[in-house]
């Protein structure tokens, strides 16, 4: 859509409520995209799941419990829901009890310490999450852990971790060091205050981010996948196999179970908390610390200390086991390397299956930031400035794609792409991209209209301005850099997104499928170049993000 017709469209009246005819015209190209692409995907795998011979018709739909009944006489069902549950349940304790200390201690830092070694403990979660199941590839072996139970329960926490350090840190940094100073003056001592003052104000975080990566742990799929193997059979996995040999009944089935179990769990547990836990995501106030307090060292701050400690090696050793054994001479793997070689680079660069895959997951990250972003802006526009009828439900909705299993998303759309011709063609990869990204594009937008306001915008309407010049001078100006952060979030879940790519290829891969079958099927070191190659990337982008964002403020700085 051209400039000026987005800014027509996003800008009639801004300082005031959009009519909810008008504002409906913003979200609505968000909620049909999700009807097709997502609703009706999803939809398709229930009507499978009745189906007696799996097979879709939605003029036709015939019903029965067939697929159920034979899940239920299946012996290994209940071994594979329950193994789920268990790997699930145990994953998520281990990074509770991992991430509470460390987001104590982190919590407490004054100055700017706090903030830069959140971002330090969060830099996995912008690498590949191939290169992070590669990297226990080459340590776990030694120990002989590999595919087992306990390798899954290892990569499932290293990549759940980053999650609830964030949820947690935000939750912790609320808490005002004074009442714990209070609790102290009257009396209690450092451990009481902390379970009786700080353990109770902290409960919304740990409930919050405890049935988030909860939800998110019994969809995992490639995890069990690459460090499980085939002894460690979960409900994702199951779903895959049974695509795979067109038992679309008994996937659909397993997979329908999955979802109602999902959203039973998610919104009952939103239900009964809705009040007051659920709404501390993301505020984090700031007076968790004040910015001129040392940090006293009593014990439980050691032992937040200590945590901290264990919890950086542990995320930050696989990545550097990578980046050694990329540069290891010999063509096996070895580590620590025999000595200095940069040959697998030069594999990589030489290899044209390797930069078609490059270029094609760089051309659908492009293509799904933009479409995702634009999406997200006007949906944010109309949710955010206008009275959309069903607001709450609509909102709900857009968040929704990222509650239910991947699995489940990425089975719907391999469904879908198939009947319009679109498996293995780029239009169908930034078609579930799209879809991925689109609630973050969404949450990003919308709180950047919510912290501006519209007074700024109101006040150049005031001196004359019309609707569109007030938009995109204004308040365009001032979003930009959510925008921008928006259309990275986007980019970086395209890129890294190797699931519903998995399901889409039918000839032509995308880096991440491409580095998923070289692991499945022969490791060489060429994988760690491409690891560490793309880690380099993260590192480049991040410090050229922060030196654009510091030139900006200072060229507006100048310009007051």
């Amino acid at each position: 859509m051209p400039e000026k017709a987005i800014l027509r469209l996003v800008s009639f009246r801004l300082p005031m409520r959009h009519p909810s005819n008008k504002s409906l015209l913003l979200v609505l190209p968000g909620l049909a995209f999700l009807a097709i692409t997502f609703i009706l995907p999803l939809a398709g795998v229930v009507l499978r799941s009745f189906d007696p011979d799996g097979r879709l018709s939605y003029a036709e739909p015939r019903f029965s419990l067939t697929n159920y009944v034979g899940l239920l006489h299946d012996p290994a069902y209940q071994i594979i829901l329950k193994n789920t549950f268990v790997v699930a349940a145990v994953a998520t304790v281990v990074t509770v009890l991992i991430a509470y200390p460390v987001c104590f201690f982190l919590s407490r830092l004054s100055g700017k310490w706090g903030g830069r070694l959140l971002v330090l403990a969060l830099f996995p979660f912008w690498t590949s999450i191939l290169v992070r199941l590669y990297a226990f590839t080459q340590i776990l072996p030694p120990f002989g852990v590999m595919y087992t139970t306990t390798a899954t329960v290892i990569g499932m926490v290293y990549y759940l971790l980053p999650y609830m350090i964030a949820i947690l840190y935000a939750s912790m940094l609320s808490i005002d060091n004074e009442l714990l100073n209070a609790a102290r003056t009257l009396g209690a001592t450092m451990a009481q205050a902390l379970r009786r003052v700080f353990l109770p104000l902290s409960k919304p975080g740990v409930f919050v981010g405890t049935v988030m990566i909860f939800v998110i742990s019994l969809g995992f799929f490639l995890t069990p996948a690459i460090l499980g193997g085939g002894s460690d059979l979960t409900v994702a996995t199951y779903i895959q196999q049974q695509v795979n040999i067109a038992r679309w009944g008994a996937a659909s089935a397993m997979g329908t179970v999955l979802l109602a179990l999902t959203l039973i769990l998610f919104f009952g547990a939103n239900r009964l908390f809705a009040s007051n836990d659920l709404a501390i995501i993301g505020i984090g106030s700031q007076k968790g610390v004040s910015r001129n307090e040392g940090l006293r060292f009593t014990w439980p701050v050691i032992i937040g200390l200590l945590f901290a400690i264990a919890c950086f090696l542990f995320l930050l050793i696989p990545l550097l086991v990578v980046v050694f054994v990329s540069f290891t001479p010999t063509t096996y793997l070895r580590f620590p390397p025999s000595g200095f070689s940069t040959r697998w680079y030069g594999q990589f660069f030489n290899d044209r299956d390797w930069l078609q895959s490059a270029w094609l997951s760089f051309q659908i990250a492009a293509l799904t930031s933009i479409a995702a972003t634009a999406l997200g802006l006007l949906t944010a526009i109309g949710l955010v400035r206008g009275r959309v009828p069903g607001k709450t439900l609509i909102s709900a909705l857009f968040l929704a794609p990222l509650i239910v299993p991947v699995i489940l998303i990425a089975v719907g759309l391999f469904d879908f792409a198939n009947r319009f011709g679109l498996a293995g063609t780029i239009t169908g990869y930034v078609i579930g991209h799209t879809l991925l990204a689109l609630p973050i594009t969404v949450m990003i937008a919308s709180n950047a209209l919510r912290s501006i306001g519209t007074e700024l915008e109101q006040a150049a309407r005031t001196l004359g301005a019309k609707p569109a010049y007030a938009f995109s001078a204004v308040t365009a100006r001032l979003i930009a850099p959510s925008l921008a952060v928006a259309a990275i979030f986007a980019f970086v879940t395209s890129w890294d997104e190797p699931v519903i790519a998995l399901f889409m290829s039918t000839g032509r891969t995308t880096l991440p499928v491409h580095i998923f079958n070289h692991i499945q099927t022969e490791v060489t070191p060429t994988v760690a170049a491409v690891s560490t190659l793309l880690m380099a990337a993260v590192l480049i982008g991040a410090l050229g993000f922060g030196l654009a964002s510091k030139a900006r403020k200072q060229r507006l700085s100048l310009e007051a």
